[in-house]
């Protein structure tokens, strides 16, 4: 079972039809049907099955397909490892981030890497935690940084493998925002602790439930006692703010974005909630151990570290 043979059978199954996956892989048809044979025969299993479609994998097939992700994978991590070693500044280097985090950390991080290290080559990928995480797991990226839930907060946290580490960057607040006149109407001082009591009857903006910004809100507000009603739902941090200065609603949002981009809408005011609420992530940086020295990474991580607000 070669590196070669495992890539035949994962152009097979990610084109689902043999003449595609030739084409893709510059072989000639008949030489991988040839090759898909004899894999079948060594394993004494068949791999796929003929639809109307297109192929599909057996049983059999996903567990190659999974065993040859990870074994090909791992080959790459290899490969690349080895070359930072015999060169190590002018290695390849992979990080993941939220558009968040990338808005937040990496927009600094990246022009102040390559300007120090201009040989090494930076690779910036964009996926939620749970995504990033999968990708830290499988080796195809080397360092995330990701949100984490609160503390309190009642759900199981991210189980890491032993070989990950894990460091904190900050924890970031939540604040609540709205038109500064919806402010002094309900008796809510700028910048001093809202009172969400007075908050409970406003509509509020919202956040998609798939968005983990959404979860830790709704979670303040069920420790606040109140169920507020909605003016509309957005999975735009930028739509939120405009939404919010037209005056259609309040809006819960990260500290750092507020105050990035508070200064471009003057009717808004806003005001940080209370600590015992839990309304708050924590940016941390993940990354695997390694037996070796990677100067490069090592390099990437103090200069994100040193990027904390």
């Amino acid at each position: 079972m070669t590196e070669q043979e495992m890539l035949y059978i994962l152009a097979i199954a990610e084109e689902r039809n043999i003449t595609h996956a030739a084409e893709r892989l510059h072989v000639a048809q008949p030489s991988l049907t040839q090759s898909l044979r004899k894999i079948e025969n060594e394993l004494s299993t068949k791999l796929f099955t003929r639809r109307k479609y297109g192929l599909d994998p057996t049983d059999s097939g996903k567990l190659y397909i999974e065993m040859a992700r990870d074994v090909t994978a791992r080959i790459s991590t290899f490969r690349e490892d080895l070359r930072r070693m015999n060169d190590p500044m002018k290695g390849h280097l992979s990080l993941g981030a939220s558009w968040y985090n990338t808005l937040l950390y990496l927009s600094d991080f990246v022009p102040l890497f390559n300007q120090t290290y201009p040989d090494a080559k930076l690779r910036l990928v964009e996926k939620n935690t749970a995504g990033l995480l999968e990708m830290l797991k499988g080796h195809e990226i080397d360092v995330i940084i990701a949100h984490e839930y609160p503390a309190e907060y009642p759900a199981q946290q991210p189980v890491l493998a032993k070989d990950i580490c894990r460091e904190v960057l900050e924890t970031e607040s939540f604040l609540v925002i709205g038109q500064r006149k919806m402010f002094l109407e309900n008796g809510i001082p700028e910048n001093k602790t809202a009172d969400l009591q007075k908050l409970k009857d406003l509509p509020f903006i919202f956040f998609n439930d798939d968005q983990r910004i959404r979860r830790i809100t709704d979670f303040a507000f069920r420790n606040a006692g109140i169920s507020p009603g909605s003016a509309l739902f957005t999975q735009s941090f930028p739509g939120a703010l405009d939404f919010a200065s037209m005056g259609l609603g309040l809006v819960v949002l990260p500290e750092h974005y507020i105050a990035k981009n508070i200064r471009h809408f003057p009717s808004l005011a806003s005001a940080p909630l209370d600590p015992s609420l839990h309304a708050y992530w924590t940016n941390c940086i993940y990354y695997r151990k390694q037996e070796y020295s990677d100067p490069l990474r090592e390099e990437a991580l103090r200069i994100l570290k040193g990027s904390v607000h």
